[in-house]
C-alpha cells in the first residue's frame, strides 16, 4: 500500500441524505463557533465531520450553499429556542418577574446550546456582513416579541401611559445578550446566578414606572 493510500480517509458511513445533511450543518456549526465564519469551507466541514470531499459537494454546490443552509437552519433553531423561553400565560405575571423568568430560561438556553449561541452572540463581531445582518434581523425579530410582552402593560401600575415599549425591549435584549457573552466566554467568572441577580435589578431599574 502506498503512503498516499494509508493517509486516505476512509469511506464515510451511509447515512439517509437528511441524516447526512445535519451532520454536516452540525459540523458547520462546530467550525462557525470554534473559528468564526470566515473559517467555513467545504475542506474544514469536511474535516470537522470526518468525512470527504465528495461527500459534501453531494449535499452542497459550493461553501455559500453550506454557509447560507447552516444559517437558515441555525436562525430557525434559535427562534424556536426563544419562544420556548417565553414563560407560559405570561399576562399573570408581574412584569419584573415576566423578565427575570424570561431571561433566566435564556440563559439556560444558552448552556444547553452552546455552540449555536456562542455563534450568534459572541462571536458576531468578527463575522461577514450576511452573517452579521440575519443576526440583527433575529435580534429585531427577539425585540418584537418583547415589545409585545410589554405592550399590554402600558397605562397600567407597571407601565406609565408615555412608555416607549420598542426602546425598552432593546434595552432589555441588549442586556440578555451581553448577559450570554459573558455566560459563554467566561462561565467560571460570570456563572448564571451572579448575571441573574444584577440582571433582575438592572431590569427593574429600567421598567419601574417606565
Amino acid at each position: 500500500m502506498t503512503d498516499t493510500a494509508a493517509k486516505r480517509r476512509p469511506y464515510a458511513p451511509r447515512m439517509a441524505p437528511e441524516q447526512r445533511r445535519e451532520q454536516l450543518l452540525d459540523a458547520t456549526l462546530r467550525v462557525i463557533s470554534a473559528r468564526g465564519v470566515g473559517k467555513v469551507s467545504i475542506d474544514s466541514v469536511a474535516k470537522e465531520a470526518d468525512v470527504t470531499r465528495p461527500v459534501v459537494y453531494k449535499h452542497f454546490d459550493d461553501t455559500y450553499a453550506l454557509l447560507r443552509a447552516s444559517l437558515a437552519r441555525e436562525e430557525h433553531r434559535a427562534n424556536e429556542q426563544f419562544l420556548a423561553a417565553l414563560p407560559p400565560e405570561p399576562a399573570s405575571l408581574p412584569i419584573e418577574d415576566l423578565i427575570r423568568q424570561l431571561t433566566a430560561n435564556l440563559l439556560r438556553t444558552f448552556e444547553e446550546s452552546p455552540e449555536l449561541w456562542r455563534a450568534a452572540l459572541v462571536l458576531a463581531d468578527s463575522t461577514t456582513p450576511e452573517f452579521r445582518k440575519r443576526l440583527e434581523y433575529g435580534r429585531e425579530i427577539a425585540a418584537d416579541h418583547l415589545a409585545a410582552l410589554l405592550v399590554d402593560r402600558i397605562g397600567g401600575e407597571e407601565l406609565s401611559p408615555d412608555a416607549d415599549v420598542e426602546v425598552l425591549a432593546h434595552l432589555l435584549l441588549s442586556m440578555i445578550v451581553e448577559s450570554g457573552r459573558l455566560l459563554l466566554s467566561l462561565p467560571e467568572k460570570f456563572p448564571r446566578d451572579r448575571l441573574m441577580t444584577s440582571l433582575g435589578r438592572a431590569a427593574g431599574k429600567i421598567l419601574a414606572r417606565s
